[in-house]
């Protein structure tokens, strides 16, 4: 399941949980964001049992965006207990994301 968070909540939503972690940045007028949210919610319900899924507005958590670096829309981040250890961002195929999941989750 995908949840939104905040500056509010990250912390102790993401930086302070163990295992994978993914979040998504993105924002409502951005088309790429658009086109990769039915995408980032399948995979979400499909690894729920393997992975925390979250969304940060970036309108509405400007601070998160500047604390990570995010530049380009969506960014999807990874982060294993509490760590940032990989990134896509941009549009990316699907079997892409499923490759970057699945090579986290086995610890490749």
């Amino acid at each position: 399941m995908n949840r939104q968070i905040t500056q509010k909540n990250f912390k102790n939503e993401v930086m302070q949980k163990s295992g994978l972690i993914i979040v998504e940045f993105y924002a409502h007028w951005s088309g790429t964001c658009q086109m990769m949210m039915p995408v980032y919610n399948q995979l979400a319900v499909f690894y729920s049992s393997a992975a925390g899924f979250y969304s940060v507005d970036v309108y509405n958590s400007p601070e998160l965006k500047a604390q990570f670096g995010v530049t380009e829309l969506p960014a999807i981040l990874f982060f294993r207990n509490g760590n940032l250890v990989d990134y896509l961002a941009g549009a990316v195929s699907k079997n892409a994301f499923i490759t970057k999941i699945e090579n986290l989750i086995t610890g490749i």
